[in-house]
């Protein structure tokens, strides 16, 4: 018996590389991160090239530097339970929302913002007796307003960028033959002024428009085989969108009702970002927060994909 214990202890899968999955595509892992317990579930840009992500597992957020240099932000470990989502405010700060345990079955949070040199304080709270449930992602429009998803909710609430007058913004249309929903990955979309949407339990992308207040449903999976699990999306400047398929451990586009992977093997592709022809992947490798004896791929690490000339947006 001790001995299939220590053979279960070591349990864990060779460190896969992502490959593309289009000729005129190429997939580098980006950056490797320096903790044994990173678990990397968000990235997020800003237009020189600074990456932002974090630790689901500690708290710690990480800032990787155009040359690469790591540098992790004062405080956020000692006061930031679990990056879930991270969003680059107007004035340089982050919107972090903290999932507040590494357990993904706990329930409650936090959102914080986050100063490059270490200033953690509350960006903003509900103002009612469930709270957070399940904070999960984070957007910020061309006008500054914060958007943030709760997916025990099932709500999208919405907040000055600096925290003021937050509201439910938006709730998915009732369909009755959906029995569960679990609203997820943001994005802002500055080719239609609109939000982008990924629910992973029902499988669909959804797009709100500012303006009119209408909601378009992008893709629907329906009952086909192989769910994509989405997570994480972004946006290019022209309106292509890319979305991560955590159930596949994949990237794709999303276009006319299609969906089509440009890359795949990733270790838990939990979330995408777009800047200046790539796709910057966080790799969550998130099993073995659920299954103990699972040993995650060491380094954790974000990948890059770096777009064809036609597909850059």
């Amino acid at each position: 018996l001790l001995t299939l214990v220590l053979i279960a202890l070591t349990i864990r899968v060779d460190r896969s590389a992502a490959v593309a999955l289009l000729p005129d595509v190429q997939v580098t892992e980006y950056v490797a991160l320096p903790d044994d317990d990173a678990y990397p579930p968000t990235v997020a840009l800003t237009p020189d090239g600074t990456l932002f992500t974090g630790s689901y597992a500690t708290g710690v957020v990480w800032r990787v530097a155009p040359d690469l240099t790591v540098t992790e932000i004062p405080n956020t470990r000692e006061q930031i339970g679990g990056v879930s989502g991270i969003a680059v405010l107007m004035d340089g700060a982050l919107v972090v929302v903290d999932n507040g345990d590494p357990d993904p079955r706990t329930a409650g949070g936090s959102v914080w913002r986050v100063t490059l040199d270490g200033q953690v304080t509350t960006f903003a709270t509900l103002d009612d007796d469930r709270g957070w449930v399940a904070p999960d992602d984070v957007a910020v429009d061309a006008q500054g307003y914060v958007y943030i998803s709760d997916r025990g909710r099932n709500e999208i609430w919405r907040f000055d960028a600096d925290g003021a007058n937050g509201a439910v913004w938006w709730v998915p249309p009732v369909d009755a033959a959906i029995l569960q929903r679990a609203i997820t990955g943001l994005a802002y979309d500055s080719a239609h002024d609109a939000i982008i949407v990924t629910d992973p339990e029902a499988n669909d992308i959804f797009r709100i428009l500012m303006a009119e207040g209408e909601t378009e449903v992008l893709y629907r999976h329906g009952e086909r085989p192989n769910p994509p699990g989405f997570d994480g999306v972004t946006v290019t400047p022209d309106g292509t969108i890319y979305v991560a398929a955590l159930g596949q451990n994949g990237i794709a586009s999303v276009d006319d009702g299609d969906l089509d992977y440009i890359a795949g093997l990733f270790r838990g592709a939990s979330d995408v970002a777009y800047a200046n022809g790539r796709l910057f992947v966080a790799n969550f490798d998130q099993t073995s927060l659920v299954v103990p004896l699972y040993r995650p791929s060491l380094p954790f690490a974000i990948d890059v994909i770096q777009l064809s000339p036609d597909s850059s947006g």
